[in-house]
């Protein structure tokens, strides 16, 4: 019942400071479209509260996080102040589609929809976290918060959007994230997080800016993450 009662209250509170969240994400730049219902973020707005109310309990506002603390924030008092900024599924591609890929191949093309989602945490406008969010029971639910590091990424990466419209591709099993951007002509172009950097050879990436902004073709990173994919199931083979 408490739940029903606040639920109107949220949705009026994301009418009136969506667009605040929005200006301070971008501080005059490019930001990253929300691509979220009304629905799933007034339950991300909820599931944010609650999230930082269970880290902070038992701690003092004042008490300094510990190193290592899954939100990039300096006090437990930080957390009450947080606000939520884009919205993104996570999109995968299955590793069988992927290894029978031929070189032509559009990644954009077989990327699927986990309907699993993230949220940037922002403090301040700036990104400070994730708010990962899944549907449980018929219901959108938190179900975990972290990745500071990947959030100030997501940001950084913005302006090779272009316009704040992208897609977040997130390939497992070659333990790589990529943004899906779209660039002359609506041909998909990608921007490798550092996960991918870390995980996969790109030559093409060498020759061209270590920018968090440079983007590649599907026929750039096919042969790197096939070979990735490749040695990490023989891997988990032996």
């Amino acid at each position: 019942m408490r739940t029903a009662l606040l639920a109107p209250a949220i949705v009026l509170a994301l009418l009136a400071a969506a667009p605040l969240a929005a200006s301070a994400q971008s501080a005059g730049k490019i930001a990253l479209r929300d691509q979220s219902t009304l629905g799933l973020r007034a339950a991300a707005e909820l599931g944010l509260r609650t999230t930082m109310q269970d880290m902070a309990r038992g701690h003092a506002a004042g008490e300094r996080v510990p190193a290592g603390f899954p939100i990039a924030a300096a006090t437990y008092g930080d957390l009450r102040a947080l606000t939520l900024g884009a919205g993104f599924e996570i999109h995968t591609v299955d590793p069988a589609a992927l290894m029978y890929a031929k070189g032509d191949a559009d990644l954009s093309r077989i990327a699927r929809g986990t309907n699993t989602w993230k949220f940037v945490v922002l403090s301040a406008g700036k990104p400070v976290g994730l708010l990962d969010m899944d549907r449980i029971d018929g219901r959108w639910q938190a179900v975990g918060a972290g990745g500071a590091a990947l959030a100030a990424d997501l940001v950084a990466a913005a302006p090779a959007t272009g316009d704040g419209s992208f897609r977040f591709v997130r390939i497992y099993q070659a333990a790589s994230d990529l943004i899906e951007v779209r660039g002359a002509g609506q041909r998909s172009r990608f921007v490798p997080m550092p996960s991918a950097r870390r995980s996969l050879a790109l030559p093409a990436l060498a020759a061209k800016s270590a920018a968090a902004s440079a983007t590649l073709d599907s026929q750039d990173l096919l042969p790197a993450l096939q070979a990735a994919v490749r040695g990490n199931l023989q891997r988990g083979q032996r």
